[in-house]
């Protein structure tokens, strides 16, 4: 019996701005028409002010800028044209490196004026607050994120893919395809990749063992945990955890973002169910402890 084969249309970039000249959208327009243009003022101004002068030699810096500004214009990284990223890394490039709990309105106090300059330079730039987006989480676990709007923060299971037939991967394909037409607001899909802890299992594996019916079925259990706490102190374990963020604007308050969010990811877990997905939207207090795990540095490695 033949698989057959099915296709799912799938939106490549939804948030594509429209083209205007040439497939170019507004923006690169303006920015290719105003450097060149600029180059042209440039141009004009030096064959005046040097007529004798070679106009390759004039031209060539400016072909150069002109070059550059259209690369920039029609380059793209991660999703952001080559111009916004540009300013995106010039804003974190100045930004502090060093990012600190503190009191709000409170700046971080730098050494005392009486000490060497030396001293005071060796200290370096000082810590900036550190202020997170996140505002407050409400009863449902709806995350406030201040003038951004409000998040609801849901956890996806997994699917192996590579395992399933021609067949059951168009039908994957084809499920996840309808979730993304069905899409009626902005949708944040998220990999979390982090260090897995495995201190835990082990404690409740040798705590367990003592009341085992059977020595070797405690042997056993005391193996195992050996060989999860060798595992642990040998490797470095990694756990992935894919998470669904649905966005909401901040007009109309918090009880009724909260409401068209809690309605989001109910579609969405009817949507994902034909790609063998579950949904499951974090608690209150699950929220919390995955907020504070993404701002919290992992314990060394001794």
């Amino acid at each position: 019996m033949s698989e057959e084969y099915l296709t799912a249309r799938i939106p490549a970039d939804v948030d594509r701005p429209d083209v205007v000249v040439a497939r170019l959208t507004f923006r690169q327009v303006a920015i290719i028409a105003g450097v060149g243009g600029a180059c042209w003022l440039i141009f004009t101004a030096a064959h005046r002010a040097a007529p004798h002068a070679p106009v390759l030699l004039i031209v060539a810096p400016l072909a150069l800028i002109v070059l550059v500004a259209a690369a920039v214009a029609l380059a793209t990284r991660d999703g952001l044209s080559g111009d916004r990223f540009l300013l995106a890394a010039l804003a974190h490039a100045r930004r502090p490196r060093l990012l600190v709990n503190h009191a709000i309105g409170a700046d971080p106090v730098p050494l005392p004026s009486i000490l060497p300059k030396a001293w005071r330079q060796a200290q370096g730039p000082l810590p900036a607050t550190l202020k997170l987006p996140a505002d407050g989480i409400d009863e449902v676990g709806i995350l406030s994120l201040r003038e951004h709007g409000h998040a609801g923060i849901a956890a996806a299971s997994t699917v192996n893919f590579s395992l399933r037939t021609p067949g059951e991967q168009n039908a994957l394909v084809a499920g996840f395809g309808r979730f993304l037409n069905a899409l009626s607001g902005p949708v944040q899909i998220l990999v979390r990749t982090r260090r897995l802890d495995l201190t835990a299992l082990v404690a409740d594996l040798e705590h367990g063992a003592v009341g085992l019916a059977h020595p070797h079925l405690e042997a056993a259990a005391r193996d195992h945990a050996a060989f999860l706490a060798e595992l642990s102190a040998r490797q470095q374990l990694l756990s992935r955890q894919v998470l669904v963020v649905a966005r909401e604007p901040a007009a109309g308050g918090s009880a009724e973002a909260g409401a068209r969010i809690a309605r989001r990811q109910q579609e969405a877990a009817a949507a994902l169910t034909g790609a063998e997905i579950r949904i499951v939207s974090f608690t209150p207090a699950g929220t919390s402890v995955l907020l504070a795990d993404a701002v919290t540095d992992p314990a060394p490695r001794t």
